[in-house]
């Protein structure tokens, strides 16, 4: 449990607000991001620190675990930013497509971040982009479990684990320094599937069609021999 103060709250938008940023007291129409209890807002002093605190005055300590849980995920898209892990290999990169939460339906799983990033690729010594999957799961409380984790596995999406748990942020500025300390990663699966560079030939395939269509080129054209054919008065005239 964290006795740490909180600053944060969902309103009644279960949108995360600022304690600055709303009514004195019950008017706040807050609840904890833990325990999901009313909160009082105590904002009008000039003495302590401005916090939210619980109606019945038991603070649960669980608030900023959420918070940090969102935070972690809002980050990264937001930034449009992906933690990217290959063949040991540990970094980011910027992703063409993003989004929170969104259901895989072919791997029945839903992830903190998915995301499709462009990589380079080579074939026959030339580079060629190929379009990757990538997943990043955000661990506060509960790390993935053994069956989502091999579900990712033996579908060959990259995925990282960003270990929050022992972070004490309490901004978003003070929890990107958390998320970028690569020594928080834990690494899910860092091979890409072969279904995956199985878009390379289609891509190469595409070169070719495309460089064919410029110059015209419909295709080998196979020709038929004529027939040949002897008048019917040959053996009569030789």
């Amino acid at each position: 449990m964290e006795n740490t103060i909180l600053a944060y709250a969902f309103n009644s938008e279960n949108k995360l607000v600022h304690i600055d940023s709303v009514k004195n007291g019950l008017e706040c129409g807050c609840i904890c991001p833990g325990c999901k209890e009313k909160l009082v807002a105590k904002n009008d002093g000039k003495v302590r620190e401005h916090h939210f605190a619980h109606v019945s005055g038991n603070d649960c300590g669980t608030g900023y675990q959420t918070i940090r849980h969102i935070w972690g995920k809002e980050i990264l898209f937001e930034n449009r930013t992906m933690p990217i892990a290959i063949n040991g290999k540990k970094g980011f990169i910027k992703a063409e497509a993003i989004g929170m939460e969104v259901k895989l339906t072919d791997l029945n799983i839903v992830p903190d971040v998915f995301a499709k990033v462009v990589q380079p690729c080579n074939y026959l010594g030339i580079q060629l982009p190929v379009e990757i999957p990538l997943i990043a799961e955000i661990l506060v409380t509960h790390k993935v479990d053994d069956e989502k984790a091999e579900i990712i596995r033996k579908a060959g999406v990259p995925a990282v684990e960003i270990d929050l748990s022992k972070s004490m942020a309490t901004t978003k500025e003070e929890l990107i320094k958390d998320i970028s300390n690569q020594d928080n990663w834990n690494i899910i699966n860092d091979k890409v599937g072969a279904r995956f560079m199985a878009g390379v030939q289609s891509y190469v395939n595409g070169l070719i069609n495309a460089y064919r269509s410029s110059c015209g080129y419909s295709g080998y054209t196979t020709y038929s021999r004529p027939r040949r054919t002897h008048h019917k008065n040959y053996r009569k005239h030789r």
